[in-house]
Order: C-alpha cells, then sequence, then structure tokens
C-alpha cells in the first residue's frame, strides 16, 4: 500500500513513495510544522497491485493547534492535495503543535514539539573505496541543535529539484554537539552503467544537489527508521498518530545549506 510523504524545496512539492502491507485501506495522516510552510496531508492505502492512482481525501477537517491554546482549520488545496494554513502559520521552535483531523466520523490527533534548528557549516563531495570501488558520497559537517542530549535528523538530498536520497540520523556518533554525515550517492561502477534495469539515474556530471536537513523528535526518526526497516519486510511503520492512522505529524526547523554541482573530475584517483 503506498503513502506519501511530502518535502518542500524551492517551493516546489516533492514526495517520497512507501509500502504499506496488504491489509484493509487505513487513513494515512502525513502532516508537518515548519519554519517554512503547514500542510497536512490525509490519503488511503491501497494495495500494491492497484492500478488506480491514489487520491488524497479532500472532504477531512484539519486543524493545528498550539500550547498557547490557538488552533487553525485548515483548508484544502485542490492543486496540491493537501490541507495549507490560510493565514501563513510557520512554527516557532520551542513551541508544541497538535493536529487534530476528522476523517469519516473518526477522530485522529498527534502532537509534536518543534525543536531548535542544525547548524551546517559545510557540505561536499568526496569517495571512499569500498571493495574497490569508489563510492561517492555526500558529506556535511555541523553543530546538533540541543547540547548534552541526543539529537535526531532527517537528511534528504534533492537532485536537480526531485527527491535522490534520504536518510534519517541520531546523534550517537557526534562529539561535544559537533557532527559529521556521509550520505551515500552512487558508486563510480553505477554511474559508468548510467541508467540501471530498475529505470533509476544514478548520479551524473552537472547534477545540481540541494540538502534539506530536519531536526526532529525521537518518534518520528523512529516513523522513518521503520520506514526503512518495513522496506524489508511487512510492518507497518511507527506512528505518533492516535486513532489507528498510518504516517506521522511533525514540527520541524529546516535548514538548507547551499546547493552543490556534482563534477567527477574535481575528485581524481589518489
Amino acid at each position: 500500500m503506498a503513502a506519501w510523504l511530502l518535502l518542500m524545496v524551492t517551493g516546489c512539492e516533492h514526495t517520497i513513495s512507501f509500502d504499506y502491507p496488504e491489509t484493509e485501506p487505513m487513513v494515512v495522516i502525513e502532516g508537518r510544522v515548519s519554519n517554512e510552510d503547514t500542510y497536512v496531508r490525509i490519503s488511503r492505502t491501497r494495495g500494491m497491485t492497484d492500478t488506480v492512482k491514489n487520491h488524497a481525501v479532500a472532504d477531512a477537517q484539519v486543524w493545528i493547534g498550539t500550547d498557547g491554546g490557538d488552533e487553525e482549520q485548515l483548508t484544502f488545496d485542490p492543486r496540491t492535495q493537501q490541507y495549507v494554513s490560510a493565514t501563513g502559520l510557520v512554527g516557532v521552535p520551542g513551541r508544541t503543535y497538535r493536529l487534530r483531523a476528522q476523517v469519516d466520523g473518526r477522530r485522529y490527533e498527534a502532537a509534536s514539539t518543534m525543536l531548535p534548528p542544525v547548524v551546517v557549516d559545510t557540505v561536499f563531495f568526496r569517495w571512499a573505496e569500498v571493495l574497490e570501488q569508489r563510492i561517492f558520497l555526500f558529506c556535511l559537517m555541523g553543530q546538533e541543535p540541543l547540547a548534552n542530549e541526543r539529537n535526531y535528523l532527517l537528511c534528504s538530498l534533492f537532485r536537480n529539484g526531485e527527491l535522490f536520497r534520504w536518510n534519517p540520523r541520531s546523534g550517537r556518533s557526534s562529539v561535544d554537539g559537533r557532527f559529521e554525515y556521509d550520505i551515500v550517492c552512487s558508486s563510480e561502477k553505477e554511474i559508468d552503467k548510467g541508467v540501471d534495469d530498475d529505470g533509476k539515474t544514478p548520479l551524473q556530471d552537472g547534477d545540481s544537489i540541494a540538502l534539506e536537513v530536519m531536526s526532529i523528535e525521537r518518534p518520528c526518526w523512529e516513523y522513518f527508521q521503520s520506514l526503512l526497516y518495513g522496506e524489508r519486510t511487512s510492518h507497518n511503520a511507527l506512528t505518533n498518530i492516535s486513532g489507528g492512522a498510518q504516517g506521522v505529524f511533525m514540527a520541524v526547523s529546516v535548514t538548507r545549506p547551499d546547493t552543490l554541482v556534482f563534477d567527477r573530475a574535481d575528485y581524481p584517483k589518489e
């Protein structure tokens, strides 16, 4: 069954598609309050062999509330197929945001606290040799948002405006709040081969690579970790939404470092 997590970059809508086990249709809620935007998408799971395109649920009622007691009802935007804020609501670090949704008479709720943003000092490409193959990595270095605490991040790479790689990270390996993370892009063998048997194109010279880093709470990190695990099993992903829905609601701080352009000639063999 497919669900869609919407990620935003440079004002465009991007989609991550995931599979859920073959069960009765379930409501899927994916929402985000950030320092950039607020949106909620509601859909239903469907069979993996179902060729009918998954459509958003357009007749739900959706509210976003704050720990200050304010609450705003979101409106459905048929262009983006999601519920959006008419007031331009954006999140503030330290505040807790609450989702309340009614779908077919059933109530779903979730809450998430927005953490401070990650500070990314530098981003760069490098290569590493693994089993006699050169693997190209996208690297980021910076400062985690919360000192003396374990931090949780979601790193997403966009290639020429389209989602390319994503990875949840935890601060287990950071030192004094400093981190250095690598994201595997493509091997040199894959680059030489070009489009693979599944129609996927590896990293190519001239590709523009943009990084989005989100500072997230542990329950949201566990959701993305369970999605990775679920790709190899038949288990549903963990969720922080009550009422029996799949998906995740998260209040996040988004950081966007400078965009890089990949050129293999810049990384000669040593």
